[in-house]
């Protein structure tokens, strides 16, 4: 392919990639764990480093690194803090991965390969998901990326320059851990690569990069055994069960969205086709003898697809850690492996139509329920929380049931009183430690009679938040419910998809002068 055909049909691609990573991006509402991200990172490095390291029950504040909040900052201080500007830095890394797996693509297959691949990942929606949100999965996915470019080139190069790339590789794996520490799993996987292959030469090249990594990472990892006992202690995953890989795949070729039927259906049965396809072709192909020439790319190409999952999945059975989204660059593994289907397969031209056509049958679904998604966990909270400002009066107060609600609508509404539920001491839902919360300046109150000190109430509360405290015989809810009820008016009540806004009036002095007793 000429050098010019191939840099105008990747310059097309990555304006698809840009187009469809800018389509509603401020659209959907931030949800809690982007407005904790914007929230948290605005306070600055020394604020975040006492908000996530200090010492509380069971372990340290918070699990995360800080790479990602360090670099929202500095992005936020140049474009400021609106619901397209926080996104936006992810967008820009997406788009970035995309231009990247062109690079994987035809260094491990050929320019072809890596142009399907490009393109694959730049309409998937599970990678325009998370290129959209206000977190550290597109950065995770960009730098394992560009770790596995330099992990590949080093291991082919035979002059000196190998060691620059057993260097970069390790620089790039320190700063992914830096950024989300599951990358770890990946990182794991990609590390037992010589040894699964029986090839010891890159062996010292793969423990030079590790020790680099381990150099940049080293101050932070004293402060890991922490952020394990925090995992241990108070956290909100369980255990993953035997069908969740195969939800995992779902994730990977539609979308990480619990979608309403028939789309659910027709999405888990056409990624489950294309992949049973694609394990079919794999074997095939491998007995042949001309599978000489990518044997070895191919099988490290569904080995990170395949093995940090798995991986993940093992340890979870032990101690819960198992996130889907955690595992964004497996996925781009796998965008990768069907670029070689489509290119190296040797499929007959009606079948690349017909798996194609699936393929794009699933973008369809994936990207469809992900640019209209209105409920939880993207609640409608810049719409109440526009009503309630509208509806405002001096004395009022915003009182959540629990944080989901409270630092989404905080972000929202800066400009108005606002106060929160704490989390259950304890419970696996306590996530928000004392510290983070005086980071974030936001102290939780122990209950709704502290709470609700004003002359009105904006109660706010999930539809669903009854049923999920009765199914599990906790009476919090309901006595917050029948205290409010017992000692306000309740006068209003508005319905945002999923978010209740119910409006409180004219308080008893019992209310006033109520406390946690």
């Amino acid at each position: 392919m000429r050098p010019k055909r191939t840099a105008a049909l990747l310059a097309l691609i990555l304006v698809l990639a840009c187009a469809l990573r800018l389509i509603n991006l401020g659209g959907r509402s931030l949800w809690y764990d982007e407005a904790f991200a914007v929230l948290f990172a605005e306070t600055g490095l020394d604020a975040m480093l006492y908000g996530t390291l200090t010492p509380v029950a069971g372990g340290a504040a918070d699990i995360h690194p800080l790479l990602y909040y360090v670099s929202l900052d500095g992005w936020m201080s140049l474009f400021g803090q609106s619901p397209v500007a926080v996104r936006l830095w992810s967008a820009v890394l997406g788009v970035a991965t995309v231009g990247l797996m062109f690079v994987l693509g035809r260094d491990l297959f050929g320019e072809r390969t890596g142009l399907t691949a490009a393109l694959i990942t730049a309409v998937a929606p599970f990678h325009v998901q998370y290129s959209q949100e206000t977190r550290m999965y597109a950065l995770l996915g960009l730098l394992l990326v560009a770790a596995t470019i330099c992990f590949v080139r080093a291991w082919r190069s035979a002059d000196s320059r190998r060691w620059l790339g057993w260097g970069l590789f390790g620089v790039l794996a320190g700063l992914a851990m830096y950024t989300q520490q599951l990358a770890a799993f990946y990182l794991v996987a990609l590390a037992l690569v010589p040894l699964l292959a029986r090839q010891p030469k890159p062996l010292a090249g793969v423990i030079s990069g590790g020790v680099i990594a381990v150099v940049i990472y080293l101050p932070w990892l004293v402060n890991l055994p922490g952020q394990l006992n925090k995992v241990r202690s108070y956290y909100w995953l369980n255990p993953p069960n035997a069908a969740q890989p195969l939800l995992t795949l779902r994730s990977f070729l539609v979308v990480n969205l619990d979608i309403s039927a028939p789309g659910s259906l027709i999405g888990f049965l056409s990624a489950l086709f294309i992949a049973l396809f694609l394990l079919i072709q794999v074997v095939l192909f491998l007995r042949r003898r001309r599978a000489r020439n990518h044997r070895h790319a191919l099988l490290l190409v569904l080995w990170l697809a395949a093995a940090p999952p798995a991986l993940m999945w093992l340890v979870s059975q032990v101690q819960p850690v198992y996130l889907e989204r955690a595992l964004l660059p497996s996925a781009l593994m796998l965008y990768l492996a069907l670029a070689w289907l489509f290119t190296q397969g040797g499929l007959p031209r009606p079948i690349v139509a017909l798996v194609g056509g699936v393929g794009l049958v699933l973008v369809g679904i994936g990207l469809t329920a992900h640019y209209s998604w209105a409920t939880f966990p993207n609640s409608p909270f810049d719409r109440a929380t526009v009503y309630i400002r509208d509806h405002w009066q001096a004395g009022d107060v915003v009182v959540h049931q629990n944080k989901l609600t409270a630092l989404p609508m905080m972000y929202y509404g800066r400009d108005l009183t606002q106060r929160y539920l704490g989390d259950l001491p304890g419970s696996s839902q306590d996530t928000l430690a004392l510290p983070t919360q005086e980071t974030l300046g936001l102290l939780a109150d122990t209950c709704v009679q502290a709470a609700a000190q004003g002359s009105r109430v904006w109660w706010t509360v999930f539809d669903f938040a009854a049923d999920q405290y009765a199914a599990v015989n906790r009476t919090d809810y309901a006595d917050a419910v029948n205290w409010l009820d017992a000692h306000f008016i309740q006068a209003d009540a508005q319905r945002f998809n999923d978010l209740d806004i119910i409006l409180y009036t004219d308080p008893d002095t019992g209310a006033q002068a109520a406390d946690c007793r």
